[in-house]
């Protein structure tokens, strides 16, 4: 009797323990949001913002056309203005057909005119709201096209916008290495810091096109979209565009360098050697002279030659020994005029602060708050950069 009634307790606890999740949510009451776009609205101060959710028919994604219905769109926008991001968001939601739901967001597009006003305040209830997952990349509108309009362009081959948009950025820091992703937690810590760089985006063609249908059955469609730029941020605000080379020298001292292509000449032939660095490593460290930081940035980068479109006999040893130290000065040059713009503008988008800080915690407490605009615009910063090509390819000599 007594292991009969011990087996009734253990039974009825392990029952109360399976009890199911509290806080599930079916899915086919939730509206998936995979992109959000930001404009400027009607007024500085009533209903500044218009945002855009993208939100993705599930049906249509997983189950194509079927039966001979005719297929809809993958996704559906809906749009509304208010004066911040919460009020804009809960205007949508009465409109959409399922609550918003937010964890699968797979991109942010911001207007080049918000981002010069400023976006801090955009960033405020991500950064406080659980349901964001801050893991998702940030972009800045170029042109005259709106952040609405760039994530409705529908593209061949991917058929939800904005999972286009984020494989584009994806790829073209892959396998360019010229703009960089910036998470959204990588903005808050940028506009926490003062300064940050994002990388910009634009639609090629009529925009007015790409948001049909027809637009994804074109083997030339007549709007895409393209990587382009990066914005330099301070106080929160755009202050500048940093275009191909000067843009690369951010992800140069980043350390965030994947694979990118370098042209070098040859002689009075401009680009006519193209080098593949397959491998690239960068680190930065601080040293102090009179109380004063000195930042040395040191890059290691390993090549490959694609094209030699010259007489240069690339097996001879003395030859790609001059190579070498062409990659060299080429990345060096690359990094400097980009640390010289930065200073230009007083923003430190390279977190220089943050090394000194970590080197010396008593200097950093000095200068902390005259850093940005005083101290970083002229302080010292050396470059050493080792690089060697480790192969050739099957010919020697073109």
């Amino acid at each position: 009797m007594r292991h009969k009634l011990v087996r009734f307790l253990l039974l009825f606890v392990c029952l109360s323990l399976l009890s199911g999740c509290w806080d599930r949510e079916e899915l086919q009451k939730l509206s998936i949001v995979s992109g959000m776009a930001i404009d400027k609205g009607s007024d500085k101060t009533k209903n500044r913002y218009q945002v855009t959710v993208q939100i993705t028919n599930p049906s249509q994604v997983a189950g194509g056309q079927q039966g001979g219905k005719v297929q809809a769109s993958p996704v559906t926008t809906f749009t509304e203005k208010g004066s911040t991001l919460s009020e804009t968001l809960r205007k949508i939601s009465i409109k959409a057909p399922g609550e918003l739901f937010f964890p699968h967001l797979q991109v942010m597009v911001i207007n080049e005119k918000v981002a010069k006003d400023g976006i801090k305040e955009l960033f405020d209830v991500i950064e406080r709201d659980a349901q964001f997952r801050v893991l998702f990349p940030v972009l800045i509108t170029r042109g005259n096209v709106t952040a609405k309009r760039t994530l409705e362009i529908a593209t061949p081959l991917e058929n939800i916008p904005s999972t286009k948009i984020a494989d584009t950025l994806k790829y073209s820091e892959k396998e360019w290495g010229v703009y960089k992703s910036t998470r959204a937690d990588q903005v808050i810590q940028g506009l926490e810091q003062g300064s940050l760089s994002v990388t910009g985006i634009q639609v090629e063609g009529k925009a007015s096109k790409g948001n049909e249908m027809t637009n994804m059955q074109q083997i030339d469609p007549s709007a895409r979209i393209e990587i382009k730029g990066l914005a330099l941020f301070k106080d929160g605000k755009l202050k500048k565009w940093l275009e191909g080379d000067d843009a690369r020298g951010v992800t140069w001292v980043m350390n965030e360098m994947k694979t990118t292509v370098l042209n070098l000449d040859c002689g009075k032939e401009k680009d006519a050697i193209a080098i593949e660095i397959s491998r690239a490593k960068s680190n930065v460290h601080v040293k102090f002279k009179h109380q004063k930081p000195i930042i040395y940035v040191d890059v290691h980068a390993e090549g490959i030659v694609l094209e030699n479109n010259c007489a240069k006999d690339l097996g001879n040893s003395k030859v790609l020994a001059k190579l070498d130290e062409e990659v060299e000065e080429e990345i060096k040059k690359e990094i400097l005029l980009t640390v010289e713009k930065a200073q230009k503008q007083k923003s430190d988008i390279f977190n220089f602060g943050e090394q000194i800080n970590i080197a010396n915690k008593h200097v950093w407490k000095n200068i902390e708050s005259s850093w940005q605009k005083e101290i970083f615009p002229h302080t010292e910063v050396h470059v050493n950069v080792q690089a060697i090509i480790r192969r050739t390819g099957l010919i020697t000599r073109s």
